[in-house]
């Protein structure tokens, strides 16, 4: 499915949040650039008018701690991926994961909070060939992301959803300059008009006379002298008022992701950016074009079969595993755990890659979920292509979270035993109870789903007894056998094997 158009709210932006505030390491023009705007009239051919989709392979770098702390979540690039191919839309460029190697996590603590020594360091040891490299640390060199040595790399912490941090550093890599190139570093009066050159560069002025010499060399970017991070106001202008060297007023345009407007402001690259980063797809970059056609996309009313815990199953509240079926041409899984059914808020998520293609999945929850809670899960599928899903068509799981093996009144009067166990099916379990006083109890059977195969009512003698469980009809897996009255319950697990 592709990513669909990204809606924004109009409103006068005044604030933003923390990981909005960090600045772009990249504060250059590439050197192909630089010929390909020189020759721009020779360079301009069929292509540049051609819509055909091109497509980029990508590899994840998550870099944390030494001690394997601080990982930016798996299911959190997903979700980058996705806004940044809706970012790239209209440039027919979309980005998915190489298959077979989507992710990489690293462990270092020197790159996860790195200078530019350590950067180039990890970039050079650890970059692969034919493919964009995106590495994801918590310090970026003091930046919210750069674009350095054919990779890319961002900050988790402007990596929100709904950043621009990753278009713009992808940007960067397919060779696209800030639109306020010759500005970075310059300290300026946005009073005073600006002056004719910065840091030995032209400086673009209002009427467009030297839009190919100046500023970011694009014609269709607006000028723009703001080097920090700047609001905008309902009309997607900065807010600050700046002057050209003619003594000309006039605002930032806020919508083109390559400059520094807040993630909510930018929404953009200009036609002539477009044109330039799918020519250097085709010239600095066409081994990344790999493939000419779609990979297979996941249906989009696919959901996944949740097969345990549901309909209000009882689980133990300190070892929970969550089991659903495997959905075809799924790679990705992400499993969300809530207190109410709308997951607000979320307080367990894990991603796993997976090569099963059908059967059961089932994860270990590394959590103790809160005790004597009603809770609810949920799975999202994804695949190396296909890494966005329409909100709101999940289907969901309830459990209720019990202590089942802690003490109560039935297991000081009561032992059990289970033998064989696992016993094959069609052959019976026997259930061996020592029981100090006579009594009536419930004994019932169930599934790992919550389904009940079996349901008695049993009297239990003074002293010991024997009580045949038949596991004919049982199909071969776990289920839970419970013994239950008004002292309490004990809970036994039985294996049913083939």
């Amino acid at each position: 499915m592709i990513a669909g158009a990204f809606v924004l709210v109009f409103f006068t932006l005044q604030a933003q949040e923390a990981h909005n505030s960090g600045g772009c390491g990249y504060t250059g023009k590439s050197p192909w650039l630089a010929q390909y705007q020189y020759n721009r009239e020779t360079a301009t051919t069929q292509r540049d008018l051609d819509t055909t989709w091109l497509y980029v392979p990508v590899t994840v770098h998550i870099v944390g701690k030494d001690n394997g702390s601080g990982y930016y979540p798996t299911q959190f690039a997903i979700r980058a991926i996705c806004e940044m191919n809706g970012q790239f839309e209209a440039s027919h460029i979309r980005f998915y994961f190489k298959p077979g190697d989507a992710f990489r996590f690293i462990n270092n603590s020197a790159w996860y909070e790195h200078d530019w020594d350590g950067g180039s360091d990890m970039i050079n040891g650890n970059r692969l060939p034919n493919r964009l490299n995106i590495f994801v640390v918590g310090d970026p060199a003091g930046n919210c992301g750069y674009s350095w040595q054919d990779a890319i790399v961002l900050g988790k912490n402007c990596s929100g959803s709904g950043n621009t941090t990753w278009a713009h550093e992808a940007g960067h890599h397919l060779s696209l300059p800030h639109p306020f190139y010759g500005w970075e570093g310059f300290d300026w009066n946005y009073n005073e008009p600006a002056p004719s050159q910065t840091n030995g560069h032209a400086v673009e002025r209002k009427n467009g006379s030297n839009c190919n010499a100046a500023g970011d060399g694009f014609c269709d970017t607006p000028p723009d002298y703001l080097n920090f991070r700047w609001s905008c106001n309902g009309d997607f202008e900065s807010t600050t008022l700046q002057t050209d060297p003619n003594g000309v007023t006039f605002r930032s345009d806020a919508s083109i992701i390559m400059g520094y407007a807040l993630d909510a402001c930018a929404s953009r690259f200009s036609p002539e950016q477009i044109e330039a980063m799918r020519a250097n797809l085709y010239d600095e970059h066409s081994e990344y074009l790999q493939i000419n056609q779609p990979l297979a996309d996941l249906p989009d009313d696919a959901n996944v079969n949740l097969i345990s815990p549901i309909d209000t199953q009882v689980t133990q509240y300190n070892d929970l595993t969550m089991s659903w079926n495997a959905l075809p041409g799924a790679t990705f899984y992400t499993l969300e755990i809530g207190l109410f059914s709308n997951f607000v808020p979320t307080i367990y998520s894990q991603t796993i890659s997976t090569s099963v293609t059908s059967g059961m999945i089932s994860i270990h929850v590394a959590k103790v979920m809160p005790n004597n809670r009603v809770m609810y899960w949920r799975v999202h599928a994804y695949n190396n292509w296909d890494v966005c899903q329409p909100i709101g068509e999940f289907v969901y799981g309830v459990f209720k979270t019990q202590n089942l093996s802690a003490t109560n009144e039935l297991e000081k009067v009561f032992a059990a035993e289970l033998s064989p166990n696992p016993v094959a099916s069609g052959l019976p379990a026997m259930l061996s109870i020592s029981a100090d006083q006579t009594m009536d109890a419930l004994l019932y059977v169930s599934d790992m789903a919550g389904k009940k195969c079996i349901e008695q009512n049993i009297r239990v003698a003074a002293g010991d007894n024997q009580l045949e469980i038949s596991t004919t009809g049982l199909q071969a897996g776990l289920y839970i056998v419970t013994l239950q009255n008004e002292k309490g319950l004990i809970v036994k697990r039985l294996s049913v094997s083939r």
